[in-house]
């Protein structure tokens, strides 16, 4: 079962998660790309209002999802469009969803994301998610809506938006 936080685990371990899962298509991304996710997760896990939950497999990190607060006003800076009106509150940035190919469809997936956002007190949470993933589609089953792409290589990505508090 998922669990939230990841004192035991090491960056190793999600360095290796993130290149197994982004070395697959649609993504194939190189050793190079999984050092500069282990800079940039060092870099988020300082921030005030970082959030990570972890799933092991066979005592191994299987997976794991992790996000930032953001303040009010701020706007993923390769987004092509400024944020719609409505989102420019305070919101939980998810920067990555990861999990490993043999422990996907089993649910781990949307348990990882549902932890992770269970406690937020921002009224939204938004992530980018490529048109090419089979998680894009499962992102939409779960409600996420599109609110804006970004610019740039890879191409295709969506930025998506979830409602985690009713609007006042």
């Amino acid at each position: 079962m998922p669990e939230r936080g990841a004192e035991v685990r090491s960056p190793e371990e999600f360095r290796d998660v993130y290149h197994r899962v982004y070395r697959e298509p649609p993504y194939h991304e190189d050793a190079a790309a999984a050092d500069d996710f282990a800079r940039q997760l060092a870099g988020h896990a300082a921030l005030p209002g970082f959030s990570v939950t972890t799933v092991l497999h066979g005592g191994a990190l299987g997976g794991f999802a992790y996000g930032v607060h953001r303040g009010e006003g701020w706007w993923h800076p390769r987004a092509a469009t400024p944020a719609p009106e409505w989102l420019r509150r305070p919101l939980f940035y998810v920067y990555e969803l990861a999990v490993v190919a043999e422990l996907r469809g089993r649910g781990h997936g949307r348990a990882l994301l549902d932890l992770l956002l269970a406690d937020r007190t921002e009224p939204f949470a938004v992530l980018a998610a490529s048109s090419g993933a089979s998680a894009r589609e499962a992102y939409r089953r779960w409600g996420w809506t599109k609110v804006g792409a970004l610019t740039g290589p890879p191409h295709g990505v969506d930025l998506l938006a979830l409602p985690l508090t009713p609007l006042r």
